[in-house]
């Protein structure tokens, strides 16, 4: 009840700043705030950022996961394939084709073959029905019914390079339109050297310009870091790095999370956390953190249900991070984040078909 009643009072302030300024002083409208009802503010544009991404189509396309792909009767496949692909070896259009005869419907190198080309293109475009990609197990499964090809996926740069051993580089930037209506854009870069040195960034546009973004590092130093923005304007970003120091073995660690212009920043070094709001430190700000996983990195996040955060100002009142976003909301951002992780969509849809077209070309070639 009283987290309640604070929630409407500082929105009635924020409210009624709004109608005393004008559109271009939204910094000056939060000035008026102390940094308590600032950071209600921004959790609650962000948990509105997230609530309207999960009702989008572009949720729907990043969270097919592997479960759906076993209760469909297909099997999880997470096998690098020892080969090249490059966007110049798939590029054209491609329809899918329900009822190929089964001389058309595998290739000569033992794949299952759905697409046909139908047009010349400098990018690697896809049109298949939806209900065929948001059930990518019925890719291949010849269904008795009638589908459209209104599911478009439109690939400008692609690139699958898998040696054997422990290298692998691959890239993806696509567009995808459902029915017409752009459901946003996909952006994949990962990289592994001989030496283990790792490198995964991702990206999901959606069409109302949120993006959220993954990105994983194991090079001088282990990173990652979680963020979802509004265009240029971030709504949460958090970040961690874990390096070796130059004169000793001891490792340092650097965190932070950022809540809109709010920014909490911990290192190794000094052990203690600082808050800063637009870049000033906030004094007298005392900051607990409680961790709830150990074992795997990636869940030491917040925003991964790894961590929970306690802020205690200077006048004692208090907020929990967690207690601010609501549970529903920590668990849809859970969900995102892990998703982009794993990007089940690519491959599924992408790769498996890219494959598919990259052996017809390929038997095609050796005919003539």
């Amino acid at each position: 009840m009283k987290k309640s009643i604070f929630c409407i009072g500082t929105l009635l302030l924020f409210s009624a700043a709004l109608w005393s300024c004008s559109d271009d002083s939204d910094n000056n409208l939060e000035e008026d705030l102390s940094l308590v009802q600032l950071m209600e503010v921004k959790a609650n544009a962000l948990a509105d950022a997230v609530v309207d991404i999960s009702e989008s189509k572009g949720f729907e396309i990043i969270t097919i996961d592997d479960a759906s792909m076993k209760m469909g009767g297909g099997q999880s496949d997470d096998s690098r394939y020892v080969m090249t692909i490059t966007l110049n070896d798939i590029k054209g259009i491609y329809d899918y084709k329900k009822g190929l005869t089964e001389q058309q419907g595998i290739t000569k190198y033992g794949y299952l073959k759905v697409f046909d080309k139908v047009a010349d293109s400098e990018s690697f475009i896809l049109r298949l029905p939806k209900e065929k990609a948001m059930r990518p197990w019925k890719l291949y499964v010849d269904e008795d019914v009638e589908y459209v090809n209104d599911f478009v996926i439109t690939t400008n740069e692609y690139n699958y390079s898998y040696l054997g051993g422990m290298q692998f580089d691959y890239l993806l930037n696509s567009e995808i339109e459902i029915e017409d209506e752009k459901a946003g854009e996909l952006f994949v870069d990962w990289s592994i050297s001989e030496n283990m040195n790792f490198d995964y960034q991702s990206k999901f546009t959606f069409a109302d310009d949120f993006s959220v973004g993954v990105e994983f590092g194991l090079n001088e130093m282990y990173s990652y870091a979680f963020n979802l923005m509004k265009g240029d304007d971030i709504l949460f970003r958090e970040e961690v790095e874990i390096s070796k120091s130059d004169d000793t073995d001891k490792r340092e660690l650097k965190y932070s999370l950022e809540l809109g212009n709010i920014k909490i920043i911990w290192n190794s070094e000094s052990e203690s956390y600082v808050v800063y709001r637009n870049g000033e430190l906030q004094e007298g700000a005392k900051i607990q953190v409680t961790h709830k996983y150990e074992s795997d990195e990636a869940h030491v996040a917040f925003c991964r249900k790894g961590r929970d955060i306690k802020i205690t100002f200077e006048d004692g009142t208090s907020i929990q991070l967690s207690e601010l976003l609501t549970a529903n909301t920590l668990e849809l951002m859970n969900k995102i984040f892990s998703s982009m992780h794993d990007m089940k969509f690519v491959k599924h849809i992408v790769d498996k078909v890219a494959r598919e077209v990259y052996y017809t070309n390929l038997a095609s070639s050796n005919m003539n």
